[in-house]
């Protein structure tokens, strides 16, 4: 049987412990910008990218037709 008494005993333990434990911070850098030489976590590992310039243009290209290139 729920006893309120232990709800709000339950729900105080998890507000204390929520606030007095902060997770570390972690950076995670999500994509790379253009000239940037440093490596980014994935989960299988970490990468690195060569940026190269290319041309613009108005209409889309498929991801496909740019990985032949």
């Amino acid at each position: 049987m729920l006893s309120v008494f232990w709800l709000f005993v339950g729900m105080l333990t998890g507000l204390l412990t929520s606030a007095v434990f902060i997770p570390p911070n972690q950076k995670d850098n999500q994509l790379p910008t253009p000239g940037d030489k440093s490596e980014f976590r994935t989960k299988t590992g970490c990468v690195t990218f060569k940026s190269e310039e290319t041309e613009c243009t108005p209409e889309a290209t498929s991801l496909s037709f740019i990985a032949s290139k």
